[in-house]
């Protein structure tokens, strides 16, 4: 994949410098595309810009498999806290438009929206029960369980 092999040459500070990085290559595409390619394949935006996960020691992420949730939330969600009928994400900074963007594909049945900052994703549920439930799985996951 062609996004794969220009962040592997090193990061890239914005989606529109990748954007036309790709059209460079024959490859047009928009900034929303780029958007998501980039959430599907892992990378993450820090302080130099954004780049492959492997690049912190960690592998790409597999586009479309049914457990990319879960490996998301085991890489890079650092805690999960249920607030009344929300689910406080943290992520490590700058990680968190990626988990979101991972909910967002997979989402759990009681999550019903995310929004995303640097390090922090709210998961808006549809009762504080299911909260308490998102929270609590999500926790889990992060020693090793499941979803």
């Amino acid at each position: 994949m062609l996004l794969v092999d220009l962040l592997r040459r090193g990061p890239v500070m914005t989606q529109e410098e990748l954007a036309a990085s790709l059209a460079k290559h024959g490859e047009p595409a928009t900034q929303a595309t780029v958007s998501r390619d980039l959430a599907a394949i892992g990378a993450v935006r820090g302080p130099d810009g954004y780049r492959l996960a492997e690049s912190f020691g960690e592998p790409v992420a597999v586009v479309g498999r049914e457990d990319e949730l879960l490996g998301v939330v085991r890489r890079h969600v650092v805690s999960a806290v249920a607030a009344h009928s929300l689910v406080v994400v943290r992520t490590a900074p700058g990680h968190a438009q990626m988990v979101a963007s991972a909910f967002d594909r997979w989402p759990p049945e009681e999550v019903v929206g995310t929004v995303a900052g640097d390090d922090t994703i709210f998961l808006a549920t549809t009762s504080p029960k299911h909260a308490e439930r998102v929270a609590a799985d999500l926790s889990g996951a992060i020693r090793g369980g499941s979803l």
